[in-house]
């Protein structure tokens, strides 16, 4: 066993010795670097004792930075003139996403926004809630017939696009008993 183990550390010897010869012959070895120490800040969250502790440590490496010049490298002369850049287009702002998602619970509405531009809006009806809920919109002050969006089941979701003008729109489910128990909210268009 221990001359299986003197044979490999001989032959690693060797190698190194062949890799540091190499520094004669050209390529970067200890004497055509600079050796610089680097580190950096490690923290993990590690579970001791049941409970979760975090521990800070600093990883520490060296790196050996080339100290020899690079060699000068020019460019074979060129008659032809060097041809101009291809210009890219200027890229155009995409258009904003006029849509709402409106996510219904007992007893509730969640909107991912407070207002939406003026014109063609998408309203998705996101069912989170156990019971089945509708949607109705109708602008603050007009007393026509409500922009309806059917009802949708538990865990579901409906989608459909309205033209709104600009103004406040209330919005509610007309359930039995949704609407007196709180939910309805108030949409901004602008």
């Amino acid at each position: 066993m221990a001359v299986v183990l003197a044979a490999i550390v001989l032959t690693g010897m060797a190698a190194r010795t062949t890799a540091t010869s190499g520094a004669t012959s050209g390529t970067a070895g200890a004497s055509a670097c600079s050796w610089e120490r680097h580190s950096k800040r490690v923290v993990k969250r590690v579970r001791r004792h049941g409970k979760v502790r975090r521990v800070v440590r600093l990883r520490h490496w060296w790196t050996c930075e080339s100290s020899a010049a690079a060699p000068i490298v020019t460019a074979p002369a060129d008659p032809a003139p060097p041809a101009p850049a291809p210009t890219e287009p200027t890229p155009q702002p995409e258009p904003e996403a006029n849509r709402v998602s409106a996510r219904a619970s007992e007893y509730y509405w969640v909107l991912s926004r407070p207002s939406v531009k003026a014109g063609t809006v998408t309203v998705e009806l996101n069912n989170q809630g156990e019971d089945p809920h509708n949607l109705n919109l109708r602008r603050e002050g007009d007393g026509g017939e409500p922009l309806r969006i059917p009802e949708t089941g538990s865990l579901q979701r409906n989608v459909a696009s309205f033209d709104l003008p600009a103004g406040e729109y209330r919005l509610w489910c007309s359930l039995p008993e949704h609407e007196e128990k709180g939910m309805h909210t108030t949409l901004r268009v602008e």
